[in-house]
């Protein structure tokens, strides 16, 4: 089983793969897309056609013309453009080739963004209380920021949720999702009503993404439901790589 990882800085790539292979076990080989190095020949779709997942990771900001939106200049936005059109560009291979996806942090926002959605360019615009509550110190990765409230629904994320709701994540964002992309349910909040994790209402592609950072949080003792979110998304992504295959599937 292959699975793709989107990022723009080396050092920040080790936690995802150890997290993956951790919770998926030897069968699970982790490529790269880079937005620091050229694309491939073909373009970074070609290496989507080689995947049978693709994790968005976290990083800086959207580009705000992506969603829509003019640029404030008061809100501190730091933006990306070649891993923004490298995104893009995934996340379209992916949708059309139907290959689950699992967004983290600024993934939450790109898959939503995606799909139409738009982004709250700083938190600061639902007061700054809101924004302590979620921008806490990036170099205590592990440090538990605030809970996350489920949202009640028939999505399988929802229903994920219903049972651990609500527990306490770790959060280091100073953007987040305003309106979620079409198709995209809500499956739990955080402070201020801001969207924690979405899933997208389609069953013939499995999107899931969450505003935290799970792949910190998969050790003894963590809470168990990052774990889980991981084992769902490689569950997908297995179940894609069978139907490769030919094998037919059912994903729960």
């Amino acid at each position: 089983m292959h699975v793709l990882l989107s990022f723009a800085k080396q050092d920040k790539a080790k936690k995802y793969k150890d997290s993956l292979k951790g919770v998926g076990g030897p069968g699970v080989e982790v490529g790269e897309a880079w937005s620091a190095e050229a694309p491939p020949a073909g373009g970074w779709a070609a290496l989507v056609g080689r995947a049978d997942g693709l994790v968005l990771s976290g990083g800086v900001d959207v580009e705000p013309a992506r969603y829509g939106e003019p640029l404030d200049p008061a809100a501190g936005v730091e933006i990306n453009f070649e891993r923004d059109a490298m995104e893009w560009q995934l996340l379209a291979a992916a949708r059309e080739r139907r290959i689950p996806v699992l967004g983290i942090c600024r993934g939450h926002q790109v898959v939503n963004a995606f799909l139409g959605g738009t982004l709250w360019q700083d938190l600061g615009a639902l007061g700054a209380g809101v924004r302590a509550a979620h921008r806490h110190d990036p170099d205590r990765r592990r440090e538990l920021a605030h809970p996350v409230e489920a949202v009640p629904g028939e999505h399988p994320l929802q229903q994920l949720f219903s049972e651990p709701s609500p527990f306490p994540v770790n959060s280091f964002h100073h953007q987040a999702v305003k309106a979620p992309g079409r198709g995209m349910v809500v499956a739990a909040t955080g402070p201020g009503g801001v969207i924690e994790a979405t899933g997208l209402a389609d069953p013939d592609w499995w999107v899931w993404s969450v505003q935290w950072h799970p792949e910190e949080l998969v050790e003894a003792g963590d809470h168990p439901f990052n774990r889980t979110l991981f084992e769902h998304f490689l569950e997908a992504a297995a179940a894609r790589s069978r139907q490769r295959e030919g094998v037919e599937v059912t994903l729960r």
